[in-house]
């Protein structure tokens, strides 16, 4: 059996489309979320990161309540197609709670959308 090289996930992933906060203690970044798993996302934003950085993200799941805190590391940065000045960063997160990861498996199937 072969996979695509970028399908080397170790989890599966969510495609999203809702704003997230990046570094929310440090003049927050917002970001466009594109997809999420229980061990990292994707998103886009107009800052550009250095790849190792450590970033604080905060998110709210579409259709619950909570604030989701989790920390990560930038594994990727690059420069997004056909959207200049905007940048496609991948996180792998660091730090996560029991609670955030269960929320995020719980939609691991589902595309996360801000207007559903």
């Amino acid at each position: 059996m072969t996979s695509s090289p970028r399908e080397r996930r170790r989890a599966p992933r969510a495609r999203a489309d809702f704003q997230i906060r990046l570094n929310p203690k440090e003049g927050a970044q917002p970001a466009t979320l594109k997809d999420l798993s229980t061990i990292g996302l994707c998103c886009s934003s107009t800052q550009k990161l250095a790849e190792l950085a450590l970033v604080a993200i905060d998110m709210q799941l579409p259709g619950q309540a909570g604030l989701h805190a989790v920390k990560g590391a930038v594994v990727r940065c690059e420069p997004e197609t056909g959207k200049p000045g905007h940048y496609e960063i991948a996180v792998f997160f660091t730090e996560i709670s029991p609670a955030s990861k269960a929320a995020l498996a719980d939609r691991k199937s589902t595309r996360l959308n801000s207007s559903h």
